[in-house]
């Protein structure tokens, strides 16, 4: 499921954001287990897996006004996250990346487009911040 997600975002135009998703679903599918069933171990491995991925690509951290200030702070709760019930684990991480994207008001856009922008950007939350923000919204939703 998880390639046929990668592959199935590969075909749109979203400009440098495409490859930046493709590569994170890629990483989370390459750490996935055979089968129907993970466990919240498995999660939090797909997850670390699929952030080291990301970074190695990206570069961005928090701070620069990116996917990755929603992505880190979720990858961080998800790897802190000490219980047994992959229900908490995504309520967590969801909780960890909308705060991660609504600080982005707050921010200078460092990469992209809106680079060019300079400070005009504060105050407006980054597209791709809120874009991983929904995702993991949809994860604590299922």
């Amino acid at each position: 499921m998880l390639d046929d997600a990668a592959m199935a975002v590969m075909t749109l135009n979203g400009g440098s954001a495409v490859p930046l998703w493709n590569t994170w679903l890629d990483g989370l599918q390459e750490e996935a287990p055979e089968g129907e069933e993970i466990d919240v171990a498995g999660l939090k491995a797909i997850f670390a897996k699929a952030l080291e991925e990301l970074e190695d690509m990206s570069g961005a951290k928090v701070g620069d006004k990116t996917m990755m200030d929603a992505l880190i702070p979720a990858s961080e709760a998800v790897a802190a996250y000490t219980g047994d019930s992959a229900d908490e684990l995504f309520d967590a991480a969801a909780q960890a990346a909308a705060q991660g994207a609504e600080a982005t008001k707050q921010y200078v856009s460092k990469f992209g487009r809106a680079k060019s922008y300079g400070t005009k950007t504060i105050g407006t939350p980054d597209a791709g911040a809120v874009s991983m923000s929904w995702f993991f919204q949809g994860l604590a939703r299922e």
